[in-house]
């Protein structure tokens, strides 16, 4: 079957890939090759805005509209003959100074495998990090066809550097626990946007202000097709301060859950909260019919919480000489 290439048009296939993520979450077993739902969210209605903007920026400002933009204009779509999606390539942080900037992330479609050596060319083009002339990719012990696929294209491996891939199943969730006067409240109770992206900076180690997310950024992950006020969990402190967080995320179709992110406030750590509110969160996906919760994760509280491991993924890279830049 014919398949071609096509700019992503933000309006009308949003939404569409999406659907793809969902159609082929399960196509490749655990841990899945593509994405799930919670991090195509995320990615566009947080991770952008937030990349684009200072914390303390009033307003809209123009970096976060442009790092949108960036992210919109890097993302290739793959079709076949009937205008079905089979393939999509994408980044995740529209900004070439971020440690991240140079990964490749393929979706895909089981019945298309003969896409990877071009989804890789088109990546390799358009995703490079320009400052060390490289781009890299994360592949799944278990995907013999990626494997070969970046072989096939220079790609060397960096076995020291590795993701592990986690799960727990729903079904015999331990019960959270809080210490005494602390409660978990949500965003539709709170939607105190200041205090929970002061949280959210806090939590991932940043004291100053200027690092935080955006108040720009928090409304537009609010606006996430997926987002739900009402699953965007913080835990209060008897004095009222915001000290843990956890967002959940849901797709019914493959009664599967997601967390992204957690966190808790360097204040309140080691007491607990972090397990109390991802458990508070299991128990919530587990009442929508979600049965199972992937994570990516070396953090022990997720194992001691009843994560397993199911998989490793290892780092390959593609380093361009200078006549090829």
């Amino acid at each position: 079957m014919t398949t071609r290439w096509r700019a992503y048009d933000p309006e009308r296939d949003f939404g569409r890939v999406r659907e793809f993520l969902v159609r082929t979450y399960l196509a490749f077993g655990t841990p899945s090759s593509n994405w799930g739902i919670e991090r195509w969210n995320y990615a566009r209605y947080f991770v952008a805005p937030m990349l684009g903007s200072a914390g303390t920026e009033p307003g809209v400002p123009p970096g976060a509209l442009r790092a949108i933009r960036m992210w919109e204009e890097m993302v290739g779509l793959w079709e076949d003959e009937r205008g079905r999606i089979v393939g999509v390539a994408n980044i995740e942080h529209p900004d070439p100074e971020h440690r991240g900037f140079g990964e490749i992330f393929l979706q895909r479609h089981p019945a298309h495998p003969e896409l990877l050596d071009e989804m890789l060319a088109y990546a390799e083009d358009r995703f490079r990090d320009p400052g060390k002339n490289r781009v890299f990719i994360f592949v799944h012990d278990t995907d013999a066809a990626l494997r070969d696929a970046v072989t096939r294209r220079g790609y060397g491996e960096k076995p020291d550097v590795t993701a592990s891939h986690l799960r727990i199943q729903l079904d015999d969730l331990p019960a959270p626990v809080l210490p005494p006067g602390f409660a978990v409240r949500t965003m539709a109770e709170e939607d105190d946007v200041d205090r929970r992206r002061e949280l959210f900076g806090r939590a991932f180690n940043h004291p100053d202000p200027q690092d935080w997310p955006s108040a720009f950024a928090y409304r537009e992950l609010q606006r996430a097709p997926d987002y739900r006020r009402e699953h965007d969990f913080i835990v209060v402190a008897p004095d009222g301060s915001y000290a843990a967080c956890c967002i959940i995320w849901h797709d019914a179709e493959n009664r599967v859950g997601h967390l992204e992110p957690v966190g808790t406030h360097p204040d309140f750590r080691r007491r607990g909260l972090a397990r109390a509110v991802v458990l508070h969160g299991l128990h919530r996906l587990a009442a929508l019919g979600a049965t199972w919760v992937p994570m990516e994760s070396d953090a022990p509280l997720y194992e001691a919480i009843g994560f397993r491991q199911v998989g490793v993924s290892r780092l390959w890279v593609k380093t361009f000489g200078p006549s090829e830049a």
